[in-house]
């Protein structure tokens, strides 16, 4: 018996012992690390429409459509979707059947439950950017749906949109299946079921959270919004509902590093990284800083860093030596300036105010900013929309747009000249003639505005600079309170109609903020809207080429190279010319990041 009992109670100690061991640790989490050049808005796409805040939308809100990661020229796919949409009635009707068993991340505004989603959180979605009451910048995107112009208008006149209420181009066929009806032919539409401003949103949500939406973004992307510091930090975790998704792509077979890229993430389940961090770093110093001590995981190499980094536009031995990825790219994107059309300087159509607008452009020396400025990191624009995009013509050419002799001949020939001998000019009915020229405070943004200073200097414009961070001047642009405005458009889908409809008169205090309003530029949109790719509606295109070069309402930039620094532990990302940052797309070698050090 003793025997027995001391057998018994060694068992039961050795149980005890084991018990207390140690679990075995948790494999450290993979996170990446990111750089915003400029703050965020919000995380609302029916309330922002600026690149940063949309870079965080994409991430956790998920449109029907997507783009194939390494596919180039860019191709869509599905995304929630079972297949891309079917296009009937001569570009008129697009029918959209979306997956079964994709869920939204957990919130407290499902009450515990798993919240599947269907072809009615679409819906929500859609009518969310028409909802007079939210003033949304996207309203644009989907105003070729039949019935949503009226259901604009009925919500303005009762101050009141009804969510219950049908609408003629947003039908919900069953559960899963929407069908689109567009009140004429739009073959881009397919587009905007791309784009994160349409990502499924759930009525619960925004019912809970109200006008406080924005900082409550609940989808069911890859990842979900963990932290936020407005400003200053974000912070994305996985998504634990995320469903199985595993990497395909379709590299071009004679790009190598895209083969490169696709063998180092084939079959791996979406997202392979557990966390995302992303810092606002406004300064090119403490960003390229950032990326030197393995603090980011990629950078657009700082113009004022090009010959550190790529000396001779070849990656910089040192550099290569520590593994780091150079990826060169020309972004699908132009820079411009847009000129207040309803300002009483600068605005107008009447031939003095055209010779003005383009005596201001003329002035500008573009090809010092690419050398200077930005380092060779650019070619200067010729038209509109950006090459990689349907539309674009690399045969279009604008002639010379530098000529301060024939810029200051303009002002001459229509009255601006000095009238009191102060050494500036003035306006032709004496009064002072001040180009505002609208900026942020950083040290690249005050390069820009000592450029543009000295080339009004030369030919007699008084420049005044007005200087605010970017979220409060892009408040004032909306409201027409800017002058002039140099932005840059990153293509939201690779048409040229994209670009195009920043000069849409409709577009107006939306994308348009210079409200540049044409009749004959706005039918021929519309005209070309309606057609298939083809040379008919390039010549379309030719034309409104010709106009916005004749009427001058902004000044052509560039169009920006990339050049993309990736640390050697991040495997399988490049920059996509459509998606965002794409944090889903990345993995981690974390023995080599161990390895230098981070």
């Amino acid at each position: 018996m003793i025997s027995f009992l001391a057998r018994v109670a060694a068992l039961i100690a050795s149980a005890l012992v084991a018990s207390a061991a140690p679990a075995p640790a948790a494999p450290p989490l993979k996170v990446l690390h990111a750089a915003f050049l400029i703050a965020e808005t919000n995380f609302d796409p029916a309330a922002t429409s600026d690149l940063y805040s949309n870079a965080i939308i994409e991430e956790i809100l998920e449109p029907p459509l997507t783009y194939d990661f390494l596919a180039r020229p860019a191709k869509l796919k599905p995304l929630t979707a079972e297949a891309l949409p079917e296009i009937t009635d001569g570009g008129r009707t697009y029918t959209l059947r979306i997956r079964k068993g994709i869920y939204f991340a957990d919130d407290p505004a499902f009450d515990g439950r798993k919240r599947e989603l269907t072809a009615k959180d679409y819906e929500f979605a859609f009518k969310r950017l028409i909802d007079p009451k939210l003033r949304s910048p996207n309203l644009w995107l989907i105003e070729g749906l039949a019935g949503v112009k009226e259901a604009e208008a009925k919500a303005s006149r009762e101050g009141r949109f009804d969510y219950d209420a049908p609408i003629a181009g947003i039908e919900v066929l069953d559960r899963y299946t929407l069908r689109f009806h567009l009140v004429k032919p739009d073959y881009t539409f397919v587009y905007v079921l791309a784009m994160e401003t349409v990502g499924a949103q759930a009525r619960e949500v925004a019912e809970r959270y109200g006008d406080d939406i924005g900082a409550h973004p609940v989808g069911t992307g890859p990842f979900r919004l963990a932290e936020w510091k407005r400003s200053s930090r974000i912070v994305l975790e996985k998504n634990p509902n995320f469903r199985e998704l595993y990497y395909e792509a379709e590299p071009p077979a004679d790009d190598p590093l895209s083969q490169q890229l696709y063998a180092e993430m084939k079959g791996k389940r979406l997202p392979c990284v557990d966390r995302v961090e992303v810092s606002i770093i406004e300064e090119s110093q403490p960003r390229w800083l950032a990326f030197l001590g393995g603090e980011i995981d990629w950078v657009n190499l700082p113009y004022e860093f090009e010959s550190m980094g790529l000396p001779n536009r070849e990656l910089a031995p040192w550099l290569a030596k520590r593994g780091v990825r150079y990826m060169p790219d020309l972004d699908a994107s132009v820079t411009y300036l847009y000129f207040n059309m309803k300002d009483a300087t600068v605005g107008g159509y009447t031939p003095e105010k055209v010779a003005l607008r383009r005596a201001i452009s003329l002035a500008y020396n573009t090809g010092e900013e690419v050398n200077l400025l930005r380092s060779g990191t650019a070619l200067e624009a010729q038209m509109l929309p950006a090459p990689g995009v349907i539309g674009y013509d690399p045969d279009f050419n604008l002639g010379a747009t530098y000529d301060p002799a024939r810029a200051k001949a303009l002002l001459d020939m229509y009255g601006y000249v000095d009238r009191n001998g102060d050494g500036w000019r003035d306006m032709p009915d004496g009064s002072p003639l001040v180009f505002r020229y609208a900026a942020t405070p950083s040290q690249l943004d005050r390069q820009f505005t000592e450029l543009w200073k000295k080339d009004m200097d030369a030919v007699g414009i008084r420049m005044v600079a007005e200087v605010a961070k970017w979220p409060d001047l892009r408040k004032k642009s909306k409201a027409g309170l800017l002058q002039t405005w140099a932005l840059g458009w990153n293509a939201d889908y690779p048409d040229a109609m994209d670009f195009y409809q920043l000069l849409y008169g409709p577009n107006c205090g939306v994308s348009n903020d210079g409200c540049f309003q044409l009749p004959e530029f706005d039918a021929l949109y519309d005209q070309a809207s309606h057609m298939k790719q083809g040379p008919e509606r390039a010549a379309v295109f030719r034309k409104m080429d010709r106009i916005v070069a004749a009427y001058a309402p902004l000044k052509l930039g560039t169009y920006r190279k990339r050049d993309e620094l990736v640390q050697p532990w991040i495997l399988g990302w490049r920059k996509h010319p459509i998606l965002h940052e794409s944090f889903e797309y990345a993995d981690i070698d974390l023995a080599r990041r161990a390895a230098a050090g981070r």
